[in-house]
């Protein structure tokens, strides 16, 4: 026989991140599928379903939402540090569509910053979103970046580097 704390761990956290999903979803009345794939850093929860776009949400809040509440869930019994591998909810290919529209605005702010010589502040966003922003703009010469405010007002703004004499 099988103590039951062991049993439980036999259960990997993708399958269980991919089990408490769709129970969500289904709490909620969304018709979805959820598909787990995993690799060396993350665990992907796939929502697949002709209602994908409320899983998503306005600005991915949705899926935010969803992914913090599936990992707490997941990972209720450990402490941060051995959470394991990022749990990642996208729907539709969102993730990816999103994190090129801002690497995208990123480069445009930066030349503006460049441009101009002035500081650039983009709208208050998620703080996934400011990092991707932040590391599109890591290794572009000529701007740093940096955020401010507080909570859901927190912005990300781009300044010009002064000119070295």
């Amino acid at each position: 026989m099988v103590p039951a704390e062991t049993k439980e761990t036999m259960v990997s956290d993708a399958e269980r991140a991919g089990e408490v999903l769709g129970e969500i979803l289904a709490r909620m009345g969304i018709a979805a599928v959820v598909k787990v794939s995993e690799d060396e850093e993350q665990i992907l929860l796939d929502v697949q379903g002709p209602e994908s776009g409320l899983v998503i949400g306005k600005q991915g809040q949705t899926l935010d939402s969803l992914q913090y509440l599936v990992a707490r869930i997941v990972h209720r019994d450990r402490h941060e540090a051995d959470f394991g591998k990022l749990l990642v909810v996208d729907a539709e290919q969102y993730r990816a569509r999103r994190r090129e529209s801002l690497v995208a605005l990123a480069h445009e702010m930066g030349e503006k910053a460049i441009r101009t010589c002035r500081p650039v502040a983009v709208n208050p966003m998620s703080p996934h979103d400011r990092r991707i922003m932040h590391l599109a703009l890591d290794k572009v010469p000529g701007v740093t970046t940096q955020s401010e405010g507080e909570g859901s007002f927190r912005r990300l703004v781009i300044l010009p580097k002064p000119e070295k004499v």
